[in-house]
Parts: C-alpha cells; sequence; structure tokens
C-alpha cells in the first residue's frame, strides 16, 4: 500500500483521488513549464518537461484504471508506475506479465492511440533520460557524428520527438483526456 491509498473490497492497492490529482497537477505544471520562454531555457528543458508533463498524465490515467491483486502490486509499481517510460518499459519486460499488467499495458496503450498525434506521444514515451553517449539524451551530452554535444546544442529534436508546437499540443490533448478520464472516475470515488 502506498501513502494514503485504500484497499479495493479484494484486498488490493486502489489509488484515491487525490492521488490521481496530484499526479495530473504536476503534469500541469510540467506542461506549463515547457511553454515557458527565457533565452537561458533550450530545447532540451523544454523536452525534458514536456516527456515528464506526459509521463505524469499517463501514470495519472493508469492509476485511475489499475485493478490487479495484490499479488500484482509490486509488478504495477516496478514495472509502470516508478519508470520514465512506462509503456515502452513495460512492453520490454523480459518476464511475462501478470494478466493484470497485460490487461493494463493494452488499455493505456488503446488510449493514447486514439488521441491525435498518438505517434508523437508514443516517441516521447520511448524517450528515456539515458547516460549512455551512444543516444541521443535531452539530459547528458552525446554522441553525434562521432562528436560529443551537449543536449543544448543539439539542433534535431524535431527528428526525434516531432515539433516543437505538435509535441506540445500532443501532450495537453492527453493531459485533457486523462482530466475527461477523471471526471467520470472521480464520480466512482466520492
Amino acid at each position: 500500500m502506498v501513502g494514503n491509498s485504500k484497499l479495493s473490497p479484494k484486498g488490493a492497492w486502489v489509488a484515491t483521488l487525490r492521488q490521481v490529482e496530484a499526479w495530473i497537477e504536476q503534469a500541469e505544471a510540467d506542461l506549463l513549464a515547457a511553454s515557458a520562454r527565457a533565452p537561458e531555457l533550450r530545447e532540451c528543458h523544454r523536452r525534458y518537461w514536456l516527456q515528464q508533463g506526459y509521463e505524469k498524465a499517463i501514470k495519472a490515467y493508469a492509476l485511475m484504471r489499475w485493478n490487479g491483486g495484490p499479488e500484482n502490486e509490486r509488478e504495477f509499481h516496478r514495472t509502470f508506475l516508478l519508470q520514465h517510460a512506462p509503456l515502452k518499459v513495460v512492453s520490454e519486460v523480459s518476464t511475462p506479465l501478470s494478466k493484470a499488467m497485460y490487461l493494463l499495458r493494452r488499455e493505456v496503450e488503446i488510449f493514447v492511440r486514439r488521441l491525435d498525434n498518438s505517434e508523437i506521444l508514443l516517441k516521447i514515451d520511448a524517450t528515456i533520460p539515458r547516460n549512455d553517449p551512444a543516444e541521443i539524451s535531452y539530459r547528458y551530452p552525446f554522441l553525434q557524428e562521432g562528436e560529443y554535444t551537449s543536449p543544448a546544442r543539439f539542433d534535431g529534436w524535431d527528428a526525434y520527438q516531432g515539433n516543437p508546437q505538435g509535441t506540445q499540443a500532443a501532450v495537453a490533448r492527453l493531459l485533457r483526456a486523462v482530466k475527461d478520464e477523471l471526471k467520470i472516475w472521480g464520480r466512482g470515488m466520492r
């Protein structure tokens, strides 16, 4: 059991309304930070905040949809809730997923894919902050054409995650859809 979560009638961990609202609140703050304009802010900073906004919104949705039993709680937290790229990580797990985790992954993927610009959201999800110099990162220097470059100098973000306006719009659209789901889910939590 995590924080002030509660238990379902079958003894499974269930997120509270306030937990989900907190994830959404932080996703909104990250999205707002991504739209900030100042000379000191680089595109790598905006991409980081957009990735964080995406990640928190998708986790809020997953918290509302999670209905695994007590035996699946650790798997949910380890393979989804505590990951930077939850859909990517859960789809690449080397051990078989529990039925509850498999169904959650499927439901979250369907939710994302039905949104406009879902391909951008899936690119964002696949963006894990790595410190491997062979991989592009918005946080750590990496190799580009055989030379180290800082994320602040990198100018290939459009090819990596989509153009800035489309990326921001896709995350904003996801967040609106999650908030719409919260209205429905929240009625049953009061």
